[in-house]
């Protein structure tokens, strides 16, 4: 058999080379796909679909020009964030958020936009229950506990930041049971304090811990600070919102079960 030409043989070499190489970076591509894949975005994709965005229209005080609140009012869009609590439908945010908003609009992490209800809420610890209009059940997102939190750990949190829908920011829990004092009427106790990034539309958005598990409700950042930002302890949360879906009516709308007793 004649020898291949010497140019040939090159050339072979060369695509020999090629070839290796594209192989070892399809390898080395998903061997690095793989290690992106950190706890923070396993915990962001778990929680995700029970994340909503809200949005709607509210009346508030217009200020004059001495500064100082007059008789006049002016339209605004309102925006917020909600966590699904049970699968019917019910949603956990700020009151803040719906309070003076006549028609609540919801916008699930599927992209429907549904109409929401407001049922109940509790001024003094700003939170609310409301109900959305939507057919079949919707996903629940694990519940963790704030009683063990410790300063330093990693926390991660969702939001409708400016209405840029299901914004992730990162942080960790700067400090422990602090009371902050946003307003005249509103005092915030025994919160959260962190430092993941939060801006208007994150309020009733969740704190998660790095397993993905819902620890805080995000409700106030500290105008002018930079990486000061504070969020009601689910425990909180959770045992007000309990007293809002009990079986009493409130509004007159009854939730939960009703036993009766045959006489």
């Amino acid at each position: 058999m004649r020898p291949l030409p010497t140019r040939n043989v090159r050339w072979h070499g060369i695509l020999a080379a090629v070839m290796l190489i594209s192989v070892s970076l399809n390898l080395g591509s998903s061997s690095y796909a793989s290690s992106r894949r950190t706890p923070i975005v396993e915990a962001v994709n778990e929680a995700m679909p029970s994340v909503v965005n809200i949005h709607g229209r509210k009346t508030v005080r217009s200020e004059d020009a001495a500064g100082t609140n007059g008789d006049h009012f002016r339209q605004v869009n309102g925006m917020g964030t909600g966590i699904v609590i049970d699968e019917r439908g019910y949603v956990l945010t700020n009151h803040h958020v719906v309070d003076g908003v006549s028609r609540i609009q919801v916008t699930l992490h599927d992209q429907r936009t549904v109409v929401a209800k407001l049922i109940a809420h509790d001024q003094k610890s700003d939170l609310a229950v409301i109900k959305l209009d939507v057919e079949g059940s919707l996903p629940l997102m694990r519940i963790g506990t704030s009683s063990d939190l410790m300063a330093g750990e990693t926390v991660i949190a969702i939001g409708n930041a400016y209405g840029y829908e299901h914004t992730v920011t990162t942080g960790i829990i700067s400090a422990l049971h602090r009371t902050v004092q946003v307003s005249d009427e509103q005092t915030y106790r025994d919160v959260i304090q962190t430092s993941a990034d939060i801006n208007p539309g994150n309020s009733g958005g969740p704190l998660l811990n790095i397993d993905g598990e819902l620890v805080g409700i995000n409700v106030a950042v500290r105008i002018g600070a930079q990486g000061i930002a504070f969020a009601i302890p689910v425990d909180q949360a959770l045992e007000i919102a309990a007293g809002l879906l009990n079986s009493e009516k409130v509004g007159r709308i009854t939730h939960g079960i009703v036993g009766k007793t045959d006489v």
